[in-house]
């Protein structure tokens, strides 16, 4: 018989919604901004996928478009080329 799969408990603090969407990120302090594509999205932080994952700085502003004003966030983890971080 096989054994049931468990789930973990939802910790999130903010409902997350799926986006696959362009977004981009612009190192803390910097003024050059890297592509990425947002895999979903929450009040409270984002998770996104970037070519250049391991050069996502720890501190950075998440951006909607080139001109927006963006969101300053951290990263709480990697995965490939996957990042989540949450707003700070």
């Amino acid at each position: 018989m096989f054994g049931s799969v468990r789930r973990g408990k939802e910790n999130r603090k903010a409902s997350r919604r799926k986006v696959s969407a362009g977004g981009f990120i612009r190192p803390d302090g910097g003024f050059a901004v890297l592509p990425c594509t947002v895999i979903d999205l929450s009040d409270t932080g984002v998770q996104i996928s970037a070519g250049a994952a391991k050069s996502v700085p720890s501190i950075f502003t998440f951006m909607t478009s080139r001109n927006a004003v963006g969101r300053r966030a951290r990263v709480k983890w990697r995965r490939g080329l996957q990042i989540g971080a949450e707003f700070v």
